[in-house]
Order: C-alpha cells, then sequence, then structure tokens
C-alpha cells in the first residue's frame, strides 16, 4: 500500500474513533489559492509560474480541548501552475475535491480576536485536469494525473466571535508530498499552495 493512502486510511479511522460528545461548529468558506507547481528533475527549456485559483465549501471545527480542535474544509479547490517554453504558455488547470483537515491552537487572549497557529494533512481527490495552452485548444490531461493529492499545511489565522456566530480569516502554505504525473519516467510533478480563506461558523449540537 502506498504511503499516501495508509496515511488517509489511518487518519480517517482515528476521527471515526474519537469520542463524539462535542459542541459543533458548521459554516462555510471561500478560498483563495495562490497556486504553483514544483518539477523535479525540471527541464532547462520550461519556466514555471504561479495561477490564481479559487476554493469554495464547507467547514466543521470540532474541539479537542479547550485551546485545540480539529478545523476540517471539505471545498472544491483549483490548483495547477503556469508553464512557458520557448514562445509557447500553457496553464496547468487541476481541480480538486479537496479535504484539509488542520488542528489548531488558540493562543490564550483577552481581546475579542482570537489568534490561531494549524498544522494538519490535505487530501485531495482528483476532478479534472487540463492543459490551456494559449492561442490553442485545451487538452484533457486527466488520464496523465494520478487520482490523489496529499499535502501538509501550516498557518495561522484569527477568529472574531460575534453572537452565535464566529468569523475567520487564515492564511497558509500547503506543500504537496505526492507525485501527481502518471506518466512512468517522467519528472516528478507536486502541488503547491498559498492559501486565504475565509469563513464563518455557527454552533449545532450541545456541549
Amino acid at each position: 500500500m502506498k504511503l499516501e493512502k495508509f496515511v488517509t486510511i489511518v487518519f480517517f479511522a482515528g476521527l471515526l474513533v474519537a469520542p463524539l460528545q462535542a459542541q459543533w461548529n458548521i459554516g462555510g468558506v471561500i478560498d483563495f489559492n495562490l497556486a504553483s507547481i514544483s518539477v523535479d528533475p525540471e527541464p532547462s527549456t520550461e519556466d514555471y509560474s504561479s495561477r490564481l485559483g479559487f476554493g469554495i465549501g464547507a467547514v466543521v471545527d470540532r474541539p479537542l480541548s479547550s485551546r485545540i480542535d480539529l478545523h476540517a474544509e471539505p471545498m472544491f479547490l483549483q490548483k495547477g501552475g503556469k508553464i512557458k517554453e520557448g514562445g509557447n504558455e500553457a496553464t496547468f488547470k487541476v481541480h480538486y475535491f479537496e479535504i484539509p483537515v488542520m488542528f489548531r491552537y488558540t493562543f490564550e487572549n483577552s481581546g475579542t480576536a482570537k489568534p490561531y497557529a494549524m498544522v494538519g494533512p490535505s487530501f485531495g481527490f482528483l476532478l479534472s485536469a487540463k492543459a490551456d495552452i494559449k492561442d490553442g485548444p485545451e487538452v484533457d490531461q486527466k488520464d496523465e494525473t494520478k487520482g490523489f493529492d496529499l499535502g501538509l499545511g501550516i498557518g495561522g489565522g484569527v477568529k472574531l466571535p460575534r453572537g452565535n456566530k464566529t468569523f475567520f480569516a487564515e492564511a497558509r502554505y500547503v506543500l504537496g508530498l505526492s507525485n501527481i504525473n502518471d506518466e512512468g519516467g517522467e519528472s516528478d510533478v507536486k502541488n503547491r499552495g498559498l492559501q486565504v480563506v475565509t469563513g464563518v461558523t455557527f454552533p449545532i449540537g450541545s456541549r
């Protein structure tokens, strides 16, 4: 079994066996992703740059202690990057059903705003992959792209409670750990992304 699949199975199995008696918070998020790709070895004739992707989805918070919680954001997310070779340019548009699951630590703060740090895995399930060639056609790349992407996210943010709602904004860098290139003998291709996320949650259940 590949490492990425093993990590995914163990992680979600751990969530299922955790105790359920807790105050849950649910809501929605919008994600702005400055996406890029890392290529190794990098062809000397190609240059790579970032593209702006977007994400939209839900958020689920589950307290584990007074300061630590699980913060999951299942969403549709755009990744990829731009590739230049000579006078040619293409945008690699790769879209995922993404599930970032962050462990958040909220710092003690007497003010209204509550800052936090977070770290955790991000699980991506491929929806589509295309190469959009400038002044040319859009080429389907799904058969050449692996269906699963495992990343590691680290960042921080701030929560702002207002009544029974909590607004939040956060930034994180997600380092792709999986080679998403499904063509044997070619360079390893990994996703990268600097994400800015805003959202709101409200409580359900009882303490």
